[in-house]
C-alpha cells in the first residue's frame, strides 16, 4: 500500500545527535525523516486506529505491527519526497557532481578510471571515479532528481543531469523556546532551547527553465496484513506535528516501464558492469561496506550471485537512533552510508542479469532494520570505463 503524506503545518525531525534537557540547547533537524521515524508513524497509527498501547505491549498486534521487540508483517520499502503533480524527487546520487560557480542547475557524471600519475588514492578499490574536465567541481547532496530524470541517469543515457536545490522544497523556521517552571509560570534557568522547524514550499516563481511546485508531501510505500484507512491523520516527527494522509497510486520505481527494465538488462548484459544506488541509507555491519562484500578482496558473494566490487561513491556517515518508548531510554545508535551512495560492480561466474535486477531491484539490502524501510536499492546502468 502506498500513502501520501502532506504536513498541516512546520515539521521537525531529529538527527542522531544528542537533544538533552539543560545539557544541550539546540536540536539539529534533518530532511526528510528517516525510513524509521515514519515506521513509527504508521505503527503509532495502526495502534490508534485498532486498540491502544497496552494491547500492543500485551502482543495483542503481533501479527501485523509486531511487538516493541518485533515488527510482525508490517514492512516499509521506501519513503520518497513528492508532489501532488504524481511527481517523485530522488536524492543526487554521490556519483554526480556540480560545476563550481555555475548558475544552471546541472549535474555531471563521474567517469570509472584506472590510478594514473595524475590521479591517486589510498583506497584499496581496483578503479577510481574521476572528473577529466579541466572545470573545477564539487558534490551537491542537498538537492533532487525530478522521476524522468532519475530514469535517465538509472539508464545511463546521458552526461548531464538537471536538478533542483533543496530550497524549491522546504525553508527553515527557527524556533526558540522556554522551559516554565509548572508552579509558577517563570522560567527554569539553563533551559532554553531552540529547533530549526521546517515548512514545505507551497509555490515558486515560475520560470521559462523551472516550473512551478505543487502541494509537497512524502510517498510512503509499505506493506502490512491489515491496512490503515484510505485517508486519515497521523503524528509525524517532533513536538507531536500533524500529516493528513490518503492513499495514493504513485509508482516510485523509477524503472517501472517494461521498456525502460528491458534496456537496462540488455545494457549490463553487454557491458557487465552494473551499480546499486540507495535510495534510502543502509546500516552496514562494515561500516561503508555490506556484510556480503570481502573487506580485502571486495568479492561479492550475494546468495548465488558472484560479483566483485571495483568503486563506489559514498558519503559521510549518518547517525541512525530512536527512542525506545517501553524502555524510556535511547536505542542503539549505528553509523549509516546515506541515500545517494552508489556502488559499482563488475559481473562475474557469468551470474544471470535477471537474477540481479531481480535480487536488488527496489529491493531493502540493509544488513541491520531492512523491513524499517532502511537500504533500498536502485539496478543501475554504468557509465562505461576510461584510463
Amino acid at each position: 500500500m502506498r500513502l501520501f503524506l502532506q504536513a498541516n503545518d512546520t515539521f521537525f525531525f531529529r538527527d542522531g545527535r544528542p537533544f538533552t534537557k539543560g545539557d544541550q540547547s539546540e536540536g539539529y533537524s534533518i530532511f526528510p525523516p528517516l525510513p524509521s521515524t515514519i515506521l513509527g508513524a504508521l505503527r503509532t497509527a495502526y495502534i490508534a486506529e485498532h486498540g491502544d498501547l497496552s494491547a500492543f505491549y500485551a502482543g495483542k498486534m503481533a501479527m501485523t505491527i509486531g511487538t516493541p521487540n518485533s515488527l510482525g508483517s508490517i514492512n516499509l520499502n521506501g519513503v520518497f519526497l513528492a508532489d501532488r503533480e504524481s511527481t517523485i524527487y530522488y536524492p543526487i546520487p554521490l556519483d554526480l557532481v556540480v560545476k563550481k560557480n555555475e548558475t544552471a542547475n546541472k549535474l555531471y557524471i563521474l567517469e570509472v578510471g584506472t590510478e594514473s600519475s595524475n590521479h591517486s588514492s589510498n583506497a584499496s578499490l581496483p578503479c577510481l571515479l574521476k572528473w577529466f574536465s579541466a572545470e573545477d567541481v564539487e558534490s551537491e547532496t542537498n538537492g533532487r532528481l525530478e522521476g524522468i530524470v532519475m530514469t535517465e541517469y538509472l539508464l545511463s543515457r546521458h552526461k548531464e543531469f538537471d536538478f533542483r536545490p533543496i530550497e524549491d522544497f522546504v525553508r527553515s523556521e527557527p524556533k526558540i523556546g522556554i522551559e516554565r517552571d509548572y508552579r509558577t509560570s517563570a522560567a527554569k534557568d539553563n533551559m532554553l532551547y531552540r529547533i530549526n522547524l521546517s515548512r514545505f514550499q507551497s509555490q515558486f516563481i515560475k520560470t521559462k527553465e523551472r516550473k512551478a511546485l505543487s502541494d509537497l508531501g512524502f510517498v510512503v510505500d509499505y506493506e502490512c496484513d491489515i491496512e490503515l484507512p484510505e485517508n486519515g491523520m497521523l503524528k509525524l516527527g517532533g513536538e507531536g506535528k500533524s500529516f493528513t494522509y490518503k492513499q495514493s497510486f504513485y509508482n516510485p520505481d523509477p524503472l517501472a516501464a517494461e521498456e525502460d527494465m528491458a534496456a537496462l538488462k540488455e545494457t549490463i548484459s553487454s557491458s557487465g558492469v552494473f551499480k546499486l544506488y540507495f535510495a534510502t541509507p543502509a546500516i552496514f555491519n562494515h561500516g561503508w561496506l555490506p556484510e556480503w562484500i570481502d573487506k580485502t578482496t571486495y568479492n561479492a558473494q550475494y546468495d548465488s550471485l558472484s560479483f566483485e566490487l571495483i568503486t563506489a561513491a559514498v558519503g559521510k556517515p549518518i547517525a541512525i537512533g530512536g527512542w525506545d518508548m517501553k524502555k524510556n531510554m535511547p536505542k542503539p545508535t549505528y553509523q549509516a552510508i546515506p541515500a545517494g551512495s552508489v556502488y559499482y560492480f563488475k559481473i562475474s561466474d557469468g551470474s544471470c542479469i535477471d537474477s540481479i535486477v531481480n535480487t536488488f531491484h527496489y529491493k531493502n539490502i540493509s544488513d541491520r532494520q531492512a523491513k524499517e524501510g532502511f537500504g533500498l536499492c536502485f539496478v543501475a546502468v554504468s557509465n562505461g570505463n576510461r584510463t
